[in-house]
């Protein structure tokens, strides 16, 4: 950003009412977001916050100190400070400074002239991170290191560090990567339907859980093996029959019955959805063709198949004009666990016609082949149960299943990204 781009910045927060303001460069990226790091500095009331923070005498050889210009009778270097400035918070004191030393003659190379005026107003300075001496110590090393922010661009990609400038990686995808066809935008787009076998034990989750998918639009419908009430305020359907998950899915979702849906999501009733977005796994399942997926699992009591862990999602991928992003969203893969699984209309069509009477738990189901399958970690859930046991029996059960199919056991795989397409912000400033 070139100094007239922060000046209109500065502007445009001095006419809002708010008492500071962050102004960020919309390369800046961070695992799941900028809004955990912005609440990390709530509480703090330093006037200038930035990153790679130092003083003249840290690097008196560094090149833009020369652009500093004073008024006459004023050393530029005397308190001069100079920081990376793609990522800043400003209080209202601190735009004012930086504006009144502008209109009395300072000029300079941004990264120095901003800093320095703020501190020649008697104002505070904090870095973000890193491990400089304006950094305090609680923050050392928090937010970025040598690795992950560098004005050339970072080396490495660090699960939950800020990255600057990103991505590293700058090509363009194969067109053959989205459909040709406009993906899901919004509700009328698509059907979807959220069908879970439900007991007495899913009381606690399951109204949050309804009125995630109902409030994207989609129909619930409700298999249930015992006589628990649940107080639900929102329209379900309700289907009452005792036995196991896939044996339910014999008696009462035959394609034909869900037929008229685009998206079949049948999921355990131990799931937490917060902050699950139906509509959006949607369109990430058909921005990348995929017949089968899952959101990434978090689990306190771990996991059955260590594929399925939530991670980070790397850096977005940019196409070279820089103006078309690809936002990475978790894995392209050959297996999706059965405990959270979305289907299209056609892989639930397919997945059906190997399901069997005998097999009450669904050992083996997870390695159906059916087409294209992915995990995706931008929206992931928490399971809130310890897993169900992986004994002699369940081994048994698999090999069965298995062996009756014509199918192998398979090693889970990884075969590259999922993407989802996003345009990059228009403004640089965001007030807090």
């Amino acid at each position: 950003m070139e100094l007239r781009d922060f000046h209109r910045a500065i502007l445009e927060f001095l006419g809002t009412g708010d008492d500071r303001t962050w102004i960020i460069d919309p390369r800046v990226w961070c695992d799941g977001g900028l809004d955990g790091f912005r609440a990390d500095f709530e509480n703090c009331d330093a006037d200038f916050l930035a990153s790679s923070v130092r003083g003249y005498h840290e690097e008196p050889r560094w090149t833009w100190w020369k652009s500093l210009e004073a008024p006459e009778g004023c050393d530029p270097l005397e308190t001069a400070v100079a920081a990376l400035l793609p990522l800043v918070r400003l209080s209202r004191a601190a735009a004012q400074a930086i504006l009144h030393g502008i209109d009395e003659g300072w000029c300079g190379h941004p990264e120095a002239l901003l800093p320095t005026l703020v501190r020649r107003a008697g104002l505070s300075i904090e870095d973000i991170g890193g491990s400089g001496s304006f950094t305090p110590p609680a923050r050392k090393g928090r937010w970025y290191d040598h690795r992950t922010w560098h004005w050339r661009g970072p080396v490495q990609h660090v699960p939950g560090k800020l990255h600057f400038p990103v991505p590293l990686q700058t090509a363009p995808l194969a067109p053959g990567r989205f459909p040709k066809h406009a993906p899901i935008l919004g509700n009328d787009a698509c059907k979807m339907l959220y069908v879970s076998p439900v007991g007495a034990s899913a009381a606690e989750l399951l109204p949050e859980v309804i009125k995630t998918f109902r409030r994207a639009g989609a129909d619930c419908w409700l298999l249930q093996y015992d006589d628990a009430e649940f107080d639900l305020t929102t329209k379900v359907k309700v289907i009452r029959d005792q036995g196991f998950k896939w044996q339910l899915a014999l008696r009462h979702l035959h394609p034909d019955v869900v037929a008229d849906y685009d998206f079949l999501f049948f999921w355990d009733d131990d799931l937490e959805v917060n902050h699950f977005d139906p509509l959006r796994f949607a369109a990430i399942m058909e921005a990348n063709r995929l017949e089968m997926a899952q959101p990434a699992i978090r689990s306190r009591y771990g996991l059955s198949h260590a594929i399925t862990r939530h991670r980070p999602c790397p850096p977005p991928w940019r196409d070279p004009d820089g103006v078309t992003v690809h936002r990475v969203v978790g894995r392209l893969t050959n297996f999706v666990e059965i405990m959270a699984p979305v289907f299209t209309r056609r892989a639930w069509r397919e997945f059906y016609s190997y399901l069997e009477p005998e097999n009450q738990s669904g050992w083996g189901y997870d390695y159906i082949p059916i087409g294209r399958k992915g995990i995706v970690d931008a929206i992931p859930v928490v399971h809130t149960r310890p897993v169900q046991s992986n004994s002699s029996q369940s081994q048994g059960e698999i090999r069965r299943f298995l062996n009756n199919q014509g199918l192998f056991r398979h090693a889970h795989a990884e075969h590259g990204f999922l993407f989802e397409h996003h345009s990059p912000p228009s403004s640089f400033s965001e007030s807090a």
